[in-house]
């Protein structure tokens, strides 16, 4: 009799568990489809062609678990119940992410030395082939700064030593802008987001007081601007890697000048740096000067100098500050071009800066674009 029980039960435990895999795979099909998830802020994958090639190298077999992955039912509720069950169980790194108390911080892989040793040639190929001056700012992101909240981790870049490897090669062609102690020494402010990868116009306002004096500057007061707190709701990068809410949201700020007229054009977009148009969207860090594009550039009343930015958007809260002093600022980034030569003239400008946060530029493969920049 026990035995008739216990094979009933098991019976019963697997048409439960094949009907509701039985269910998912209906569900799954019948529920129109997302081509963009705005909580994890990127496009979802589609299904993959058949072709026989495809078949063959697996493109198919993979494609397919990712369009499966990605348009699982509720897929938003299983990513934060797993990153919740990892805490749980813990884990502190979640898809990439270290989630500490307080704040999340991005941990990339380090560096393959042949492909920097690479974008370093490209700087230097820039270098002599500019006629103004080339200064290059490596930022480090959070994971550095805070680098003593990070238990030790195997296969994690280290940005400290990265940002002197490339100092030390440039040394001498580029005028190198090392900002990591002034952002150590302000760890205890406001200057990198809670839940997203990039620092906080209070931390790019640390390092542009650093790159002005390097530039022979004066660095514009606080004073000068009013700040405005224009959205207590930011929910950045990091938390659409791991969906957790046990972060507190961020605040988007607007370093306004009191001292300067400072106008962005961007595609079609002519009107003030701060976009206040994407405070509604996920990705707040929109609102300084929009979408990632070929070149965007911000004109003001200052004195006549031209300044040219070659960047990630570690730049973007930046570049405001720097039309400070500059009444031209050109800002190209590389990776939406296939020629630099398209959207620049390199002999028209006074100044040269290349700006990248640590990770992005361990792995940049877009700085051989600069070999096609015209040197007559």
């Amino acid at each position: 009799m026990k035995s008739k029980l216990k094979k009933l039960c098991q019976i019963i435990n697997a048409a439960v568990f094949f009907g509701f895999i039985a269910a998912f795979a209906v569900t799954s099909v019948l529920l129109p489809k997302e081509e963009y998830s705005e909580l994890e802020n990127r496009y979802l994958s589609e299904l993959p062609e058949l072709d026989a090639s495809g078949w063959f190298n697996g493109d198919i077999a993979s494609g397919l678990a990712s369009y499966a992955d990605d348009h699982f039912p509720m897929r938003s509720n299983w990513i934060s119940l797993h990153t919740s069950l990892e805490i749980l169980e813990g884990k502190k790194r979640v898809n990439g992410v270290y989630i500490g108390d307080g704040r999340m911080m991005e941990l990339a892989e380090p560096a393959d030395l042949d492909r920097l040793d690479r974008s370093l040639e490209d700087i230097q190929y820039l270098c002599e082939i500019a006629d103004a001056p080339v200064f290059v700012m490596i930022a480090p992101t959070a994971a550095q700064v805070y680098s003593d909240d990070i238990p030790d981790y195997e296969n994690v870049l280290n940005q400290s030593e990265l940002i002197d490897y490339v100092y030390e090669r440039i040394d001498g062609e580029a005028v190198t802008v090392d900002v990591l102690p002034a952002l150590e020494e302000a760890k205890d402010d406001y200057i990198y987001y809670r839940t997203d990868h990039h620092w906080t116009p209070q931390g790019a306002y640390v390092a542009y007081t650093e790159i002005a004096k390097m530039m022979g500057v004066v660095p514009a007061g606080l004073e000068r601007f009013d700040i405005m707190h224009a959205s207590h709701a930011f929910y950045g990068t990091l938390h659409s890697k791991t969906l957790y809410d046990g972060t507190e949201p961020d605040v988007v700020d607007f370093y306004i000048s009191n001292d300067r007229s400072i106008t962005l054009t961007a595609g079609e977009y002519v009107g003030s740096p701060y976009r206040t148009e994407y405070l509604q969207s996920k990705d707040k860090y929109l609102c300084y000067l929009g979408p990632n594009m070929p070149i965007v550039s911000l004109s003001s009343d200052a004195f006549g100098m031209k300044l040219l930015v070659i960047k990630d958007s570690y730049a973007n809260c930046m570049l405001p500050f720097l039309s400070e002093h500059f009444s031209s600022v050109d800002a190209i980034d590389l990776r939406y071009m296939t020629d630099p030569d398209d959207y620049i003239e390199l002999d028209e400008y006074d100044v040269v800066l290349i700006l990248y946060n640590a990770d992005n530029f361990s792995a940049d493969t877009n700085l051989d674009k600069l070999m096609l920049i015209d040197n007559d």
